[in-house]
């Protein structure tokens, strides 16, 4: 049977956080993530004394009293009690710690533009994937509106497809559409690794590894990825939880035979083929990626300012041995040097700033 895969950031569908709105790797988007991160790790400490209560006041008042800033990236959701007060412009911090009211930081969104949304649709309607990974989708119910109210309008429609929502409250998880049952999801929300007597999760997102039932009696196991960034915090710490998300991966590939399982690693990696964070998972043996075929020519970037892969689609043996056709479709990017569709006219109507990665195999 003829088999073809795909994997596509999609910069979200329908809505996207106000602050990943911003231009490319923005100065202005990393110091208020940045600034998130710091203020919802202090709201978790059991007490607000001293320099922890100090350091959120001045988030807060960073950000609330700023009528530039107000409400523009964040808002504080105080589900039970307040946190803070203003009077006469100045913050006031009420609870005493994490136990003394509920809610946490929002982020702000905002809709995607429409022609976008329809671009991103243009783009999977030329692809035509049997089974597809998506990464940066804020829901499932995105995802099935995205599929019933665009896909299916361009004769493009899925007849599965799912998502569990991860570790990331951006609204941009990792799912899968498919034209074949899915049977199960393993997920890893939940993997941990400690460092200074502390427990953090591994993955940014999640590594779910879906079960698709296809209709010879095979089995295809679709591990879907969006690795940590480089545009935002420290480089050599962002660097380190890239390795420590690929190198799980790569433990997570032990437990299937390569040499005859249909199994595929796919996604955004956030770095390119030769960086020391991808090196033990691109160097799985019986793991390969498709753009590494004599099959694929031409320039492998996927990435909008055109430096590099970061977008993959690696296969087992089993599959590789298989491979028929491999290529990467751009023209849902806008770039004045390259081809793009007629519908995309600048940065706001593209469908992505990445390109899709699709192979196809004849199993």
């Amino acid at each position: 049977m003829k088999l073809k895969l795909a994997t596509y950031n999609v910069n979200n569908l329908f809505c996207r956080a106000n602050v990943l709105q911003l231009e490319g790797f923005s100065q202005v988007a990393a110091e208020v993530l940045a600034d998130i991160q710091t203020l919802s790790t202090l709201l978790e400490n059991d007490s607000y004394a001293g320099n922890t209560g100090t350091e959120i006041v001045k988030l807060l008042s960073k950000y609330q009293l700023d009528s530039t800033k107000r409400d523009k990236w964040f808002s504080l959701n105080e589900s039970r009690n307040k946190l803070f007060t203003i009077a006469n412009g100045v913050v006031k911090l009420v609870a005493k710690g994490r136990q003394a009211w509920v809610g946490w930081v929002e982020l702000k969104y905002d809709i995607v533009d429409e022609i976008s949304t329809e671009n991103t649709g243009r783009v999977i309607q030329e692809l035509k994937p049997d089974v597809l990974c998506l990464v940066e989708v804020e829901s499932r119910l995105a995802l099935d509106k995205f599929n019933t109210n665009i896909l299916k309008k361009l004769n493009a429609g899925f007849a599965h497809n799912l998502l569990i929502d991860g570790n990331d409250a951006r609204g941009i998880d990792v799912g899968l559409f498919s034209q074949y049952p899915i049977n199960s999801v393993r997920s890893h929300i939940d993997d941990t690794f400690n460092a200074a007597n502390q427990t953090f999760k591994i993955f940014s997102r999640d590594c779910p590894e879906y079960e698709v039932l296809l209709p010879n009696d095979k089995t295809l196991w679709m591990l879907c990825n969006h690795f940590k960034s480089k545009g935002y915090g420290n480089p050599a710490s962002n660097d380190a939880k890239r390795k420590r998300q690929a190198n799980r991966v790569k433990d997570l590939l032990q437990r299937f035979d390569l040499t005859t399982d249909f199994v595929v690693v796919a996604g955004d990696f956030n770095d390119t083929p030769g960086r020391e964070p991808l090196k033990k998972l691109l160097q799985t043996p019986n793991l390969f990626d498709v753009l590494s075929s004599p099959l694929f020519q031409g320039e492998r970037w996927t990435y909008q300012d055109k430096k590099g892969q970061i977008d993959y689609l690696l296969v087992s043996q089993a599959l590789f041995a298989t491979l028929q056709g491999v290529g990467i479709e751009r023209r849902g990017i806008f770039r004045p040097d390259i081809a793009h569709f007629p519908e995309v006219t600048d940065k706001t109507t593209q469908a992505s700033d990445h390109a899709a990665v699709f192979a196809e195999f004849n199993i």
